[in-house]
């Protein structure tokens, strides 16, 4: 089923919303469709009409998320100043990518990808893949305004989103009690991007 073209109905936002909780908090092997169905009411045949069956509701827990962090990176503010915009879309970004949801995500999908190696190659093609083609995109508009040097957008671009996250990601996945605040991800992502601004300007840009 394609999850991006046909929204769910009241009842499926409901069975997606009791699986995610449930997901997340008991694992995936250990929820079963009765758990799920115990929370909102309805039935299997709900279920199977909108998803499928378990794995189709980790895939559209999956997609629903891919699709909120995807969405981060495509509204950069252009007004601002290039360090500014960069500093807005990152942050928005990396707020994103330690929130518990998104943390408690990753934790589910690499439990599962072992059996399920297309839960990981979903996200990677439609997550980091795709996500950073927005941003890539700006960092080439940087280059042509004579704003920055970046010879390989693409790339730059995965490693300004990466050295955004920096040592608070991993933090977050290994003690699932300290999850980073704002600030902490303000000023991790000021030093990324002044980094960033920094190893791609040149004297003629500047």
């Amino acid at each position: 089923m394609n999850y991006d073209n046909q929204p769910l109905s009241a009842r499926g936002t409901l069975l997606l919303d009791a699986a995610q909780h449930l997901f997340f908090t008991r694992g995936f092997d250990e929820t079963s469709l009765e758990m799920i169905i115990n929370e909102v009411g309805g039935s299997r045949r709900s279920i199977y009409n909108e998803f499928g069956n378990k794995h189709g509701l980790l895939v559209a827990v999956i997609n629903r998320q891919l699709i909120k962090q995807t969405e981060m990176l495509t509204s950069i503010n252009r007004e601002l100043s290039a360090e500014a915009a960069l500093n807005d879309v990152c942050f928005r970004f990396a707020q994103g990518m330690l929130s518990k949801t998104l943390i408690s995500l990753f934790r589910l999908v690499v439990q599962q990808v072992v059996k399920s190696p297309e839960f990981g190659e979903m996200i990677f093609d439609r997550g980091p893949m795709k996500a950073v083609l927005p941003l890539a995109q700006y960092l080439e508009e940087l280059t042509e305004q004579g704003i920055l040097k970046v010879v390989d957008a693409h790339t730059s671009a995965q490693v300004l989103l990466k050295m955004s996250e920096g040592p608070l990601y991993t933090r977050s996945l290994l003690l699932p009690d300290t999850l980073a605040t704002d600030e902490e991800i303000k000023k991790q992502v000021a030093n990324a991007v002044a980094i960033f601004i920094k190893a791609h300007t040149t004297e003629t840009t500047k």
